[in-house]
């Protein structure tokens, strides 16, 4: 629940599977000990990041402390590594670490006495052919939305993150989805947003950015869970991670490709 807290104030840095981290630990919302928070990714767009903190009470303010001092490293299945720096407070970037569709990437975290692993796979990328928009009946108005086009390959397992901004500020909404309706299909599902009393539905002439990713199935596990719990879909714990250690959070290694487009 924790991690849900941390989740509703921001997804990552823009914005996942060890058997021993695949049970569902129920947290004391007030009460359970500080854990550390790992947040990593690696693309084929951007270098690499990875974001450390440790988690704090569901009571207290959304300051997570950044975990300063780690070594942090990511290497991949062909032997090739990249020593991450610290840019800022539990920030570590390396500016040549981009992906490639394909390859297994492994993260390797010492952080005070402490080690933290995890390994993730990035997909084939799935071509983001446009983004359109349209208008939907929903929750009693009708809302303006974007549809993300894609044709989805033929093999069967594939998964798909979509992150989406308005205007620039990061949605909260988390967009995933598989293809076991849409095997081999044009896909076009719409992102619905509808907005809370503290902030705008989109609206004619703002602008939308979507980043699109191609996941590997454990991170799917990862948001799909922590989406249920943003939608109070399930009894409140902490997803299925990847990382070991007793870490909170995910590493993913994903494609990403993005799109925006105006709202007429």
């Amino acid at each position: 629940m924790q991690l849900l807290k941390k989740y509703s104030y921001g997804l990552l840095l823009m914005a996942f599977l060890i058997a021993s981290c695949k049970k569902v630990i129920n947290m004391d919302l007030n009460n359970a000990p500080s854990q550390i928070v790992i947040e990593g990714i690696i693309n084929n767009r951007v270098p690499a990041s990875v974001a450390i903190t440790r988690s704090v009470k569901f009571s207290d303010n959304n300051v997570f402390p950044p975990v300063t001092g780690a070594s942090v490293k990511i290497l991949d299945n062909t032997g090739a590594g990249y020593l991450l720096t610290e840019t800022a407070p539990g920030v570590y970037i390396h500016p040549n670490a981009i992906g490639i569709p394909g390859r297994t990437y492994f993260l390797q975290i010492i952080a005070g006495n402490s080690q933290y692993s995890a390994t993730s796979t990035m997909p084939q990328q799935v071509n983001f052919d446009t983004l359109t928009t349209d208008q939907l009946a929903f929750g009693g108005k009708i809302l303006k939305v974007v549809r993300p086009w894609y044709k989805d390959p033929d093999t069967l397992g594939n998964n798909y993150q979509f992150v989406e901004y308005l205007n620039g500020n990061l949605i909260q909404n988390i967009y995933t989805w598989n293809d076991y309706i849409n095997n081999g299909g044009v896909v076009y599902r719409p992102l619905i947003y509808q907005a809370d009393n503290n902030k705008p539905d989109i609206a004619s002439g703002d602008t939308v950015t979507v980043e699109m990713r191609c996941i590997d199935k454990n991170v799917y596990t990862y948001m799909r869970a922590l989406a249920d719990l943003n939608s109070n879909n399930t009894t409140p714990a902490n997803p299925p991670g990847n990382l070991s250690g007793n870490a909170l959070g995910y590493f993913s290694a994903h494609t990403s490709q993005i799109r925006k487009v105006k709202i007429p």
